[in-house]
């Protein structure tokens, strides 16, 4: 080949135009764009749950004592009578505090209903109430000490825990004649007495609706405060810990009460007032002095209630685990403790059980199954229509008669 054939195949042999990178170079960058994307969505998302988390963590742990909200509306006022706009809660039937920031008054049963309102009777009006105001309808009847609302002679008493001293009522029961005894007179002494513990940020004003009964038994009712109520001392922390700190306070006011001429116990819980006494029958050497329970909707599992709101909101039962988590980090619960199925043993005493089947907080799977689990001890009630804690306002007179009857069984 002469020289200038070999410089054109040289010439040809390097013109080859441009040399193609490897396949996918540019991917590299394209995953690396997607791998920042997804890492920053992750994190979004994670600091959105966890703070979602958070926010329904301190519905259960942080206090909060604010007025009840607003949750009806007044369309008309008549003499007796007021007409509200129509709503599940307006709807139900019975007996129920209707409050407002200046006053307060009863709803009571229902008169008629349309498309759009609701009348019911209305009585022991307080204050101004006029069409096109706000209101809240509250299961808490009674307002003011028991004197005021109740007319019933009471003391105000100190209760000395380990937080300090604990704010509480003592109401004497209805003097009983003495059964008959040679050489002896006068009216009998009480000597079991009821101490009531409220829900979560509840207060002593929500619980005397057992105390008429309770009165007409003979037995005193004590009812009392705990840690980080109005007037009591806080927790360490500032935080409610689901009874597993509070039956503490009920054990001092248990104390309290044998110190006073108690010698048997019957313990009222309602709500979170239900599991700080089941953490007192778990727990407490003075257990052994409880003569049997009276449980209004208590809380006796909470990851049930837990899981129970999820599902309330439209989310899947797991929605809950980062809800528990963040409970985890703030007061490190035992779950177990804090399930009173997985202790049965703690109940083998007299217990009457109120749920309202329109629990919406509550599950009132949770009595169904301790009921089932305790059967020659639970005296069980479900309740059509009620909601949480709601049996005693849907028919006062037929809870009245079951709590005298059980009252009664356990020599009250």
């Amino acid at each position: 080949m002469s020289t200038g054939q070999s410089s054109r195949a040289d010439e040809a042999l390097l013109d080859v135009g441009p040399v193609p990178g490897p396949v996918g170079r540019s991917w590299p960058r394209r995953h690396r764009r997607l791998l920042v994307g997804g890492a920053v969505l992750a994190l979004v998302l994670l600091v959105v749950g966890a703070a979602v988390s958070w926010h329904f963590s301190s519905k259960v742990l942080v206090p909060e004592h604010s007025r009840l909200s607003a949750n009806a509306t007044v369309d008309a006022l008549s003499p007796g009578r007021v007409v509200l706009a129509r709503a599940e809660n307006t709807l139900r039937p019975g007996v129920y505090g209707l409050e407002w920031p200046a006053g307060h008054a009863v709803l009571e049963e229902v008169l008629a209903s349309g498309p759009h309102t609701v009348t019911r009777r209305l009585s022991a009006v307080r204050g101004r109430l006029a069409p096109g105001m706000t209101v809240a309808v509250d299961n808490d009847l009674y307002t003011g000490n028991p004197t005021q609302a109740l007319g019933l002679a009471f003391a105000n008493v100190s209760v000395s825990g380990e937080r300090g001293a604990m704010p509480a009522w003592l109401i004497p029961g209805q003097p009983r004649p003495v059964q008959a005894h040679p050489g002896q007179a006068g009216p009998e002494q009480a000597h079991t007495w009821a101490i009531v513990v409220h829900g979560i940020n509840g207060n002593r004003e929500g619980d005397l609706y057992v105390v008429p009964e309770l009165h007409r038994a003979g037995v005193p009712a004590l009812l009392i405060t705990y840690r980080e109520d109005v007037g009591a001392p806080s927790s360490p922390d500032g935080l409610h810990h689901m009874g597993l700190t509070e039956w503490h306070d009920l054990e001092a006011a248990a104390r309290y009460a044998l110190a006073h001429g108690a010698q048997r116990l019957v313990l009222v819980g309602a709500s979170m007032g239900g599991a700080i006494v089941s953490q007192f029958m778990e727990r407490s050497p003075l257990a052994d002095r409880v003569a049997g329970l009276v449980l209004d909707a208590p809380a006796l599992s909470w990851k049930a209630i837990l899981s129970f709101n999820a599902r309330e909101m439209g989310l899947p039962s797991f929605a809950t685990l980062p809800v528990e988590w963040a409970i985890d980090l703030r007061i490190a619960p035992d779950w177990g403790s804090l399930d009173a199925l997985d202790h049965p043993d703690s109940f083998h005493l007299p217990i009457l059980l109120f749920h309202g089947t329109a629990d919406r907080l509550v599950p009132i799977s949770t009595s169904d199954a301790f009921a089932r689990e305790l059967p020659g001890w639970v005296t069980y009630y479900r309740v059509p229509g009620a909601g949480h804690v709601e049996s005693w306002n849907v028919d006062r007179g037929l809870y009245e008669q079951r709590l005298g009857a059980f009252l009664g069984r356990v020599g009250a």
